[in-house]
């Protein structure tokens, strides 16, 4: 009974531990769903150099929405240098964020999914993606993805045709 028991804390140690740990690449304003004003609120003070709300017409999210907006976030912090950071909002819900980082970041940022996600979901030319996560690197230009739930289906459909017209 006592073995029965740590071994079940041990698991849901290593359970919250793993949680935490792709937890911290999210950037912790990412709230999926959240409106553009409460992204807005978010961001005050953790964007080095301000940030603008503009529509994107027409939309470009797989769901397509009837309206998209779009904040641009310049020098939000993200693995430890500020970052260009754009929070796509279709139909006042947050539903997706592109990081733009370096080039000479890919290694070090591919590393760092890994170690938190395992083995990629998809990789080509264009992306490695963890869809368990709902998290990509993107090659050119180099950007890291991060997608809500309700982009599951489509992200992964649009994935596995590009790794698929690859092969």
């Amino acid at each position: 009974m006592k073995t029965t028991f740590a071994l079940i804390m041990m698991m849901i140690s290593m359970l919250s531990s793993a949680s935490a740990e792709s937890d911290a690449i999210v950037p912790e304003v990412i709230k999926w769903g959240a409106s553009a004003t409460e992204i807005e609120k978010a961001l005050e003070g953790k964007c080095a150099n301000g940030f603008i709300n503009r529509p994107i017409d027409p939309p470009f999210l797989p769901n397509d929405p009837a309206k998209q907006v779009q904040i641009d976030c310049d020098g939000l912090e993200f693995m430890g240098a500020p970052r260009w950071t754009e929070f796509v909002i279709g139909d006042d819900r947050l539903q997706m964020v592109w990081v733009m980082v370096e080039a000479a970041d890919k290694d070090k940022i591919v590393k760092v999914l890994e170690e938190a996600y395992g083995d990629p979901s998809h990789e080509s030319d264009m992306f490695i993606a963890f869809t368990q996560n709902r998290t990509a690197w993107r090659e050119e230009p180099p950007e890291v993805l991060f997608y809500a739930e309700e982009l599951d289906a489509a992200m992964k459909g649009w994935l596995d045709n590009l790794q698929q017209n690859e092969d």
